[in-house]
């Protein structure tokens, strides 16, 4: 179940909570089975500090007794993968790492004894991070409901906010967002590990893509080639909806029909990645549909690889987002796209595809930074993207995906190979 990490490495990281919190209790829930058919993905902070892939369980830390515990549900579904279940007592509490494994049924009890001490809980006030999941977007939708005049349902997080303070309201409640938020931040050397794993994968994808790409077939038959890479390989699924978008329709950037046909004198950009055992990269590529860029897409594409390689060599521990913007926007001003500067250059990628982290912080070692350089020009209906996943190491940086080519000569040869399902 654990092919990168151990559950030792899932306790060291309760300890360090428990180091942060002081005598404060931390009370986080599981990710519920999903409604729809839908293969069960745990929450990533839930996942984070505990290796656990059971739904509706409970993890309860006590700083004061430097205790962890997990409830577990009585009743766990059968489309649960049998690796995954587990039940109470000594043995499952010797395999994970817990002081103890016991009955969901006991929570009243176990929260109404650990209120009565007098010390504070802390909760995560922030969206639970499933499948294809990120913070930015589950904000938007969860407030876009809330103040629906016509729905207003609160979030799980929130509901659950509201019941402790409802039953304990001598009890301090504080938020664990922000502790967990800075540990997520710096991936240590086994999370960069299958990051790694995870941005060859991708690239591999990508390289399958490009080799089926010509002028007449589909944009969802080039995602089909990557889906056959990245499950071929054993990933868990995607890291987000693909994104296949030829011509004009690069404009819109998270375009995800995939139903249009690529025509002769276009570009095709896929944006698309794995996600591997509850990490995912973020990779781009953008080539030209018909074999060779024309001279205008040539310009373009070269400004945006210059703007990347240029970016991604300044990035070390002490750079911030914003240098690298000013690098960015430097480089389009040199060939003359300044108007097609889009202002931004990248985002963090870690457990989520757009993952936590403060943007005004300077980089330190084992940060893992997405650089994204964009040039579009909307008369001309041209979009050029390139996006590759970067962590920051102790005096440089490394790319996570350098296994698919971005130099147009390497990418006019592999469009020339056979692909997946090609005679």
């Amino acid at each position: 179940m654990w092919k990168y990490f151990s559950a030792g490495d899932f306790e060291a990281r309760r300890n360090k909570i428990m180091a942060q919190m002081g005598d404060g209790i931390l009370i986080l829930q599981a990710a519920e089975l999903t409604e729809g058919y839908i293969k069960f993905r745990q929450d990533n902070n839930f996942y984070y500090l505990t290796g656990v892939e059971i739904p509706d369980a409970v993890l309860i830390i006590n700083g004061k007794t430097k205790e962890s515990v997990l409830l577990v549900p009585d009743n766990i579904p059968n489309d649960i993968k049998t690796e995954a279940m587990i039940k109470p007592g000594d043995k499952a509490a010797a395999e994970y790492k817990f002081n103890k494994v016991i009955s969901k049924t006991g929570l009243t009890m176990m929260l109404n004894r650990l209120a009565a001490g007098g010390q504070p809980f802390y909760l995560q006030t922030s969206p639970q991070e499933t499948a294809e999941m990120s913070r930015d977007r589950c904000t938007l939708i969860r407030s876009n409901r809330m103040n629906d005049p016509w729905d207003g349902r609160i979030s799980k997080e929130v509901n659950f906010y509201n019941k402790i303070k409802e039953r304990f309201p001598a009890t301090a409640v504080k938020d664990i967002t922000p502790i967990l938020d800075d540990m997520r931040w710096v991936k240590d050397k086994k999370e960069i590990a299958v990051l790694r794993e995870c941005g060859r994968i991708g690239c591999l994808g990508i390289n399958e893509a490009i080799k089926v790409t010509r002028p007449g077939i589909y944009e969802y038959q080039t995602v089909a080639a990557c889906d056959f890479i990245y499950a071929d390989m054993g990933s868990s699924g995607p890291a987000y909806y693909p994104i296949a978008a030829a011509g004009d329709r690069g404009l819109i950037w998270h375009y995800n029909a995939n139903n249009h046909v690529l025509e002769t004198g276009t570009v095709l950009l896929i944006d698309y990645a794995p996600d591997l055992n509850y990490y995912v990269t973020d990779i781009t590529r953008t080539w030209p549909v018909q074999g060779e860029f024309t001279g205008e897409q040539l310009k373009m594409y070269n400004c945006v690889k210059e703007a990347r390689e240029e970016i991604i060599k300044a990035m070390k521990p002490g750079v911030t987002v914003n240098d690298l913007k000013k690098i960015g926007k430097d480089i389009y001003i040199k060939h003359g796209y300044e108007k097609n500067w889009v202002g931004g250059i990248g985002h963090y990628v870690g457990m989520a595809v757009h993952d936590v982290g403060n943007y005004d912080k300077p980089f330190v070692e084992g940060v893992v930074f997405n650089v994204e350089p964009i040039l579009e020009d909307k008369e001309k209906k041209i979009h050029i993207r390139l996006e590759d996943t970067i962590v920051i190491t102790a005096t440089g940086a490394e790319n996570l995906t350098p296994q698919s080519p971005v130099e147009p000569a390497e990418i006019y040869k592999l469009m020339k190979e056979k692909g997946v399902g090609e005679k």
